[in-house]
């Protein structure tokens, strides 16, 4: 047999414009070995993400002709120690740029190295590699807008089909680990409807979302009683569906441009991540490492978080999100912000507690994504608005859920009650329908606005934001 190469599958679960794979196939190695590592550490962080991680498996295995190979294993120079099992010289793979995957590809790039492995590792699951851009006057963009301006200005490289008779007759199984088999067979627990885990599904549903919505997202994204956003998060968090694809089909359909600023923000977040990478769980602005918080160790906030998970706060717009999350696995961008600035700024516990429970139960649980928009919530983040923001969850329910129709769809005990009350059940009427408050939303917010006017008096010579706003 001639020289081999290893393949290792990461954040790219996919076969078109996967760099890596369309390299490997190009260069003269006779055997391919696709391979996944799967961590008995990521299996554990959640039972949703873990079904869909391990229905795209199954899917991507269907498209290797069952060619997958599969290491179960916590460590990532595993892969090292298969490709040198297997006589293979090379191993190709696509970075991932969050801390942990840099750390993970350092200690393979290492162990390689030492055992006369060549790694060729490039692209990444974002329009650019994080760290890319920097400002004509120095250093990185911690502002949205003008990270996007200059993405669009740099540019970036369209998708690439592959071309499979490249792959035959080279694609080899030679190891599929018991426990990794054991955890390919786990049941499916979200709608694969909604949720496609393959990229022919995946690339159905975008165009069908682009000629259905036919212009209109920037006008249909807020509400979520109607379809109004592409739910392709989960499919872009595992690669399923590279950024490129959907940036090229929207460029391609009218209005799509408020679809390709909400991608970029993906990579807004990621390069924010790799620049700081302390960020994951601390501060973006160490400022609010001296607001006040509450304690989950107060009996009391410990049962309000509890509520808050449950969906049981007796705001039914913030039940409404939490019980989409629980049941699906997905959350409706609007309702995350509504139910992340709820938990902050109304119980006024930690935006850590919220981010981790997210990332227990999201489909899409993405670590720079996810807690850098906690941190936007909570406005220690990255965020140009010149105002300390606090959702009003009544007003907002009113705004983008005017009939109820979301609500209603997972708060089943107010399907009776009118539009007008089912905002506010408790002050409009319906008191007794439903879950009492567990707290009085303005006297929270009038505590949150006199914890915010303490932080800004206790650092007076910084720049602050303006009070409030709702």
């Amino acid at each position: 047999m001639g020289s081999r190469a290893v393949i290792w599958f990461r954040r790219d679960l996919r076969l078109d414009d996967n760099r890596a794979l369309i390299a490997a196939a190009k260069g003269t190695h006779e055997g391919l070995l696709p391979v996944f590592v799967m961590d008995p550490n990521f299996l554990k962080i959640s039972t949703m993400r873990t079904s869909y991680l391990m229905a795209v498996l199954r899917s991507l295995n269907d498209e290797l002709d069952g060619r997958l190979n599969l290491i179960y294993s916590g460590d990532p120079t595993a892969i090292v120690d298969f490709a040198i099992s297997v006589g293979a010289d090379a191993i190709y793979g696509t970075s991932d740029f969050s801390p942990l995957g840099i750390a993970r590809e350092k200690l393979v790039k290492e162990r390689a190295a030492t055992n006369a492995v060549v790694t060729k590792f490039g692209d990444s699951p974002y329009l650019i590699p994080p760290g890319r851009l920097s400002r004509e006057q120095g250093g990185w963009y911690k502002v949205f807008t003008p990270f996007y301006k200059a993405l669009m200005k740099h540019g970036y490289e369209d998708p690439l089909d592959l071309d499979s008779s490249l792959l035959s007759g080279r694609l080899e199984l030679v190891r599929r680990d018991d426990e990794a088999s054991l955890h390919l067979a786990a049941p499916v627990l979200f709608s694969e409807d909604q949720f496609p885990p393959s990229t022919s599904r995946a690339l159905a549903s975008l165009y069908n979302f682009l000629e259905r919505t036919d212009g209109r997202y920037k006008e249909l994204r807020d509400f979520p009683a109607v379809e109004g956003t592409t739910k392709l998060s989960a499919a872009l968090r595992f690669g399923v569906i590279h950024p490129r694809q959907i940036v090229a089909a929207a460029f391609d359909a009218p209005g799509g441009e408020p679809l390709v600023r909400e991608v970029v923000w993906r990579d807004f977040y990621a390069n924010v991540l790799y620049q700081m990478p302390h960020t994951t769980w601390k501060n973006f602005n160490p400022n609010f490492d001296h607001i006040e918080v509450d304690s989950i160790e107060d009996p009391a906030k410990a049962a309000q978080f509890e509520a808050w998970k449950a969906g049981k706060t007796g705001y039914p717009i913030v039940d409404s999100a939490m019980r989409q999350l629980n049941e699906t696995g997905w959350m409706h961008n609007r309702l995350r912000m509504i139910a992340a600035s709820f938990l902050v700024k109304d119980i006024h516990l930690p935006w850590q507690l919220g981010a981790k429970y997210f990332m227990e139960r999201l489909l899409d649980g993405d670590i720079a994504s996810n807690n850098h928009s906690w941190q936007w919530v909570a406005g220690s983040g990255t965020d140009a608005a010149p105002y300390f923001r606090i959702f009003n969850p009544i007003i907002q329910s009113e705004k983008f859920d005017p009939e109820g129709q979301f609500i209603k769809r997972y708060v089943p005990e107010l399907a009776q009650v009118s539009a007008k009350a089912i905002h506010d059940p408790f002050n409009r009427g319906a008191a007794g329908v439903y879950v009492n408050p567990i707290l009085d939303h303005n006297q929270a917010r009038n505590e949150t606005l006199d914890r915010y006017q303490r932080l800004r008096e206790l650092f007076a010579d910084s720049e602050t934001k303006k009070i409030t706003r709702e």
